[in-house]
Formats: structure tokens, sequence, C-alpha cells
């Protein structure tokens, strides 16, 4: 009987360390997961975005009800797919970082940048593109350049970010 108990408990006690050793395993991949993200940000929680191109005006964007508005005089409704769009680069997944002292910026194509995207305050400058793949520099708020996929670049050097004429007040 006493050999059956400690048979029991022993195999009780492996089962709570393997139970305990894969819960860690995925804490510690859910939080490289999250590392992996251009920013800490969810695109969910975007409300306000502001695109800057060269020789362009500032064009500014805030959400109201699940709407996006381009802060113009009189306020107009602007296109919610390019918008969306440009909200999924904080959720972008990070190909490589370069550490903020190995950054030469005018070799990325970073001075100045080729468009600055501020996402609800948090400023992203893009780069040139990498020679060898089809990836973009992004540069974020603590120096260091993150490497992404040219795709979550596609409406940075577009003029079209407002519907067609859908005016109103927000």
């Amino acid at each position: 009987m006493r050999r059956r108990l400690r048979a029991r408990i022993l195999l009780l006690v492996a089962v709570l360390v393997l139970i305990t050793a894969a819960g860690w395993s995925w804490r510690q991949q859910q939080a490289q997961l999250a590392a992996q993200h251009l920013l800490a940000i969810t695109p969910q929680t975007i409300t306000h975005i502001t695109l800057q191109l060269p020789g362009m005006a500032a064009r500014q964007f805030r959400k109201r009800g699940g709407v996006w508005w381009q802060q113009a005089t009189p306020p107009r409704r602007a296109d919610a797919a390019q918008l969306d769009a440009l909200a999924q680069i904080a959720a972008a997944p990070v190909l490589r970082w370069l550490p903020a002292r190995a950054v030469h910026a005018d070799h990325l194509g970073l001075t100045p940048p080729l468009a600055v995207l501020w996402l609800n305050g948090t400023c992203l400058a893009f780069g040139g593109l990498a020679p060898l793949a089809p990836q973009r520099y992004v540069q974020v708020p603590d120096g260091r350049v993150a490497l992404i996929s040219a795709r979550y670049s596609p409406y940075l050097g577009t003029e079209n970010t407002q519907a067609a004429a859908h005016a109103g007040t927000p």
C-alpha cells in the first residue's frame, strides 16, 4: 500500500511539474510574439492617425463612432479601408530589429524619411526598401529600426486617403 501511495504522489508531482513547465513555455512564447510586433498598441485601439508625406501638409484622421474622419474644414468622411490598413502597421511583424547605435539613418532612407506616420501619437519614420527583399526600414521612437514587410506600407505614397465627397460632421 505504501509503495502505491508513493508512486501516485511521484506521478502527481511529475504531472504538476509538466503542467507548470508547459504554462511557463506558453507565457514565454506569447511574450516573444508580442515583442515581435512593431508597436505595443493594437490596431483596434488606434483612433488618431496623422500622415506626413514629403512636400505635403500633414493629414490628420480621427475615428469617432467607428467611422474615420479627415480633420479638415469641414471634416470629411475618410476611406476606412485605407486607414484601417495604416492602423494595421502597428501590428506588423518585425523581421529583424537594428539597435539604435548601429543605425545609419542616411543609408536606410530615413533622412529625410519617405513618410512619417503617427498612430495615437507614436511616431513611425518610414525609410527605403532593403536591397535584397521587399522589406522596409521603419524607425520607432526609441531610435531602433525595424525591418518589416513592404506590404505594410501600400498607402504611404498614395494621394487618395479620402472617400469621394463625403462631407458631414463627425
